[in-house]
């Protein structure tokens, strides 16, 4: 998924367990509905398993292969999911060797005070609005700040050099600054990077904010049940997805390679939905389907071989 820190994405073992639990629903051609009416587990648990990358209870999984003991491979299953506990609770400890104890909380937050409020003085429109006000009212602020060094001087030496360097920093902008307004703040920001990614390293990653969407195009599509269904390929990332329209909440749009793991995504809202990415060297090493809730299932057949359009 779409500029994440690597401690916030899963961990492989459990995205193959969600991908393995996906294919045999795909062989047993099994909704939600019919999920939730054969394991007891809610549709909305499931669909929340999977779209939030969450590890499933064992218990669920047990009777997901009860359920359909000659498709479901209840030691694969259960392989996979101990594989992914264990990785969960290896990425859980890891996170809290690297929380600080209360020393080098204290360290970091004296050290980086400055620089953060030198930012946030340059971005504020209160501080750019005292720049135009006369030298001698800048006499008076600078006298407050004085007692407040005074205070700041009893409270300890740390926070002692900060007020300093703020308040010599305020004063120099107070009785040196032209009677022009500093531009606005959000004319400096600037648009975050999009996320490169190619073969392999795309698989299961959202297209939305990676380069992989700015050259997709729709190799195949096809249109039934009042719905559309697109293969959507990168020749820049050697990536698919699929993607529908025109479609409502439920309904489910499967991208399935010829090799490795298919991705699934059923609508939440709206009226399109589409899955994340699969790696393929070219669009026909990969099938999108979409099922229609209580109507059926419409593939893309059809070659279109369109120009670059949005994800």
């Amino acid at each position: 998924m779409p500029g994440l820190d690597r401690s916030e994405e899963p961990a492989a073992e459990l995205v193959a367990l969600l991908n393995l639990i996906r294919r045999y629903m795909g062989e047993l051609d099994w909704s939600y509905q019919v999920l939730e009416r054969n394991t007891g587990v809610s549709r909305s648990t499931w669909n929340r398993w999977y779209t939030q990358k969450k590890l499933p209870k064992r218990e669920a999984l047990v009777k997901f292969a009860d359920a359909a003991p000659r498709t479901v491979n209840q030691d694969e299953l259960l392989g996979l999911w101990g594989a992914a506990r264990q990785a969960q609770e290896a990425k859980q400890a890891q996170a809290a060797d690297r929380v600080p104890d209360g020393d080098e909380q204290a360290d970091q937050h004296t050290t980086a005070t400055p620089a953060t409020t030198s930012t946030s003085e340059q971005q504020s429109p209160t501080t750019t609005a005292s720049h135009t006000e006369p030298t001698k009212r800048s006499g008076k602020k600078t006298g407050r700040v004085l007692a407040g060094i005074m205070s700041a001087l009893v409270l300890g030496g740390g926070a002692a050099l900060w007020v300093i360097n703020a308040s010599a920093d305020d004063s120099a902008k107070s009785t040196g600054a032209s009677s022009s307004a500093s531009p606005p703040a959000t004319s400096q920001a600037t648009a975050s990077p999009l996320t490169t990614c190619h073969g392999d390293s795309c698989a299961s990653v959202e297209p939305k904010g990676t380069v992989c969407s700015l050259d997709a195009i729709t190799a195949y599509t096809g249109r039934k049940f009042g719905a559309t269904v697109e293969l959507r390929y990168s020749p820049r990332c050697d990536a698919a997805w699929a993607k529908m329209s025109n479609t409502s909440p439920d309904d489910r749009v499967i991208i399935t390679p010829k090799r490795g793991n298919s991705e699934e995504y059923r609508q939440q809202y709206g009226h399109d939905a589409h899955t994340r990415m699969v790696p393929v060297t070219r669009p026909e090493d990969a099938r999108a389907c979409a099922k229609i809730q209580d109507r059926g299932t419409v593939c893309a057949t059809t070659s279109a071989l369109s120009s670059p359009t949005p994800t």
